[in-house]
């Protein structure tokens, strides 16, 4: 497998992995993300009326989803810094957002990760629901801002889907994409062999 094909590799359980990551125990970041995303809003796949009696924690399932989403635009930048100017640009380029969706989405990240809250600089007032009602992620109803959970999974999982296929077309994106993956891309589990030259100290 390649990089691109382990970063975007679905959820499953350990003992469904690929052979090569069972033996080396790499298991990509994204890929653990959107398996422990499962916890909290149910399988990738699912998305019928049941969810909303099913639904664990709504504010743990965005911030991961904002996790995901900060995490593939670091990759995107090859950078750590200027964190807000690649979340933004990732999400317009990648994701086709709106300027300002985008920036909205940053301020939503910073509400959440920060503070566990939804306040934000914006002077207009921020209501979040769970509702399954085909709303869109971010929308604006009566001088609120508006964010559908359901929204903004569907909006995480297409930006892997359609980030993954550029990755596959664009040489200047996947030289970025692989120079990141080797500091940030996955991590090793104990007890199963290693990255190549890993030599650890007890096991």
């Amino acid at each position: 497998m390649n990089s691109i094909e382990k970063f975007f590799l679905p959820p499953c359980s350990p003992t469904h992995l690929p052979g090569e990551m069972k033996q080396s125990g790499e298991r990509p970041t994204l890929h653990l993300l959107r398996r422990d995303l499962e916890h909290l809003y149910l399988q990738e796949n699912e998305s019928d009326a049941s969810e909303l009696q099913k639904h664990r924690a709504p504010y743990l399932a965005s911030i991961g989803i904002l996790t995901g989403i900060d995490l593939m635009s670091k990759f995107y930048s090859n950078s750590a810094k200027q964190n807000r100017k690649w979340f933004v640009e990732f999400l317009v380029d990648i994701g086709e957002l709106q300027g300002s969706d985008a920036e909205f989405l940053w301020e939503f990240r910073n509400a959440l990760h920060h503070s566990y809250s939804l306040a934000l600089k914006s002077s207009q007032n921020i209501v979040f629901t769970t509702e399954i009602n085909g709303l869109q992620w971010h929308t604006l109803k009566a001088g609120n801002h508006v964010v559908n959970l359901w929204g903004l999974k569907r909006l995480f999982l297409g930006l892997a889907k359609k980030y993954s296929t550029k990755l596959a077309t664009d040489r200047g994106l996947l030289a970025k994409f692989e120079v990141w993956y080797e500091k940030a891309g996955a991590i090793f589990v104990a007890g199963e062999e290693k990255r190549p030259g890993f030599i650890p100290e007890s096991l």
